[in-house]
């Protein structure tokens, strides 16, 4: 067991995080507040090749491994104060883009996947709909019928992150109603298609500086060849294949949100006098901190070791439903004790840990939600 992160890879982290301390915290505070997507930070994004991390070199990618990714997406996550974004770039990355290079044939990835690598296409997920979602598979509606060289869907999907700004979508729809989960299928869909069309953007209490919609097929023709892997295997394919990924790497940026939160709430505490001394001074004070940076420690290592497992190729779903209900609740709790820190100054919208407050809440639902997490370990067990 070695607990040190390799010399090259903490060099790695603290160039991604002086990134989006550059190019993304200057304006989360404007663009949180106006709900816009910046264009120009994804172009910048996609020219430091992060947006294609953990992509295979030969189709435009970096060729990282489930580690490093999620470290990137920590030290993003950090500097960035911008939970938006980083949600964006996890859903074009891991769960938009990742069942295509994990999944996909040679054809499909040389379509895809070098375009995607650039941030010249923006990718998404397609899975929850308006009345299916802890039982995604088994309450979907959204149906696929072949017809000759070519499937026609119809249906909807719901709270579709990058969906205004989206231009692929990996896009699942029931083939054959009677086999429940074993009658799903997966389709690369393109914004162009004819038949598809995008609902109205959703405004949202948090991770207001991402894109989220409705996605609307009506008579949707998709190409055969735009079939992600045999049809009626694609739900349990797909998911076996991505789910550990995005279980691991989007929930990273709780981590990275964490320890922004602890630091900034060491400064303020130490800085802030009532009843004569720093309140860092107070035991009610010293116990959140202390209890922040326990949260920190135990949610880090929980993520650490679920990306190595990935990366040894092993399968990992307890330990990465640990991680993601672990660190997301964390986050819950740490930023309620570092606002009680800051007092009346959290309720405040110029100040990050208002902000972080609300991004937080989405941790325990999207991605499943910690209840349905604990059934994952339980049944795993």
């Amino acid at each position: 067991m070695n607990f040190a992160l390799p010399p090259d890879l903490i060099e790695f982290r603290d160039m991604v995080k002086k990134f989006a301390q550059t190019y993304v915290q200057p304006t989360a505070e404007e663009r949180d507040a106006q709900g816009s997507w910046d264009a120009d930070i994804w172009k910048k994004m996609g020219e430091m090749g992060l947006l294609g991390l953990p992509f295979p070199e030969e189709y435009g990618g970096q060729g990282a491994d489930c580690l490093t990714t999620t470290v990137a997406t920590e030290a993003f996550a950090e500097g960035a104060t911008d939970g938006g974004v980083t949600l964006a770039w996890g859903a074009h990355t891991i769960i938009g883009s990742m069942p295509i290079v994990l999944c996909g044939t040679p054809e499909q990835k040389q379509k895809y996947i070098p375009r995607l690598a650039t941030g010249e296409w923006t990718a998404g997920l397609g899975l929850t709909e308006p009345g299916s979602g802890s039982d995604a598979a088994g309450s979907m509606e959204t149906r696929a019928e072949k017809k000759g060289d070519r499937y026609v869907l119809n249906g909807s999907k719901m709270f579709i992150t990058n969906g205004p700004i989206g231009d692929v979508f990996v896009v699942m729809a029931v083939t054959d109603k009677k086999k429940g989960a074993m009658g799903v299928s997966v389709f690369i869909v393109e914004k162009d298609f004819k038949g598809f069309s995008v609902g109205k953007k959703l405004n949202k209490m948090g991770m207001r500086t991402s894109t989220t919609s409705e996605l609307i097929f009506e008579d949707m023709e998709v190409p055969a060849e735009n079939l992600l892997t045999k049809e009626n295997s694609g739900f349990v394919r797909v998911g076996r294949a991505t789910l550990e990924w995005e279980r691991t790497v989007l929930v990273a940026s709780a981590i990275g949100s964490i320890q922004y939160l602890l630091d900034q709430s060491v400064k303020y505490a130490k800085n802030r006098v009532q009843f004569g001394e720093p309140i860092v001074r107070f035991q009610a004070i010293q116990d959140k901190i202390a209890r922040a940076r326990m949260r920190l420690d135990a949610a880090r290592l929980l993520l650490y070791k679920s990306a190595v497992k990935k990366d040894r190729g092993e399968s990992a779903p307890i330990e990465s439903s640990i991680a993601k209900v672990y660190a997301t609740e964390a986050m819950i709790d740490v930023t309620y004790d570092m606002g009680q820190i800051h007092g009346g100054y959290c309720f405040i919208h110029e100040y990050p840990i208002e902000r972080s407050y609300r991004d937080a809440r989405l941790g325990t639902l999207g991605g499943g939600t910690s209840e349905v997490m604990r059934s994952i370990i339980a049944a795993n067990i």
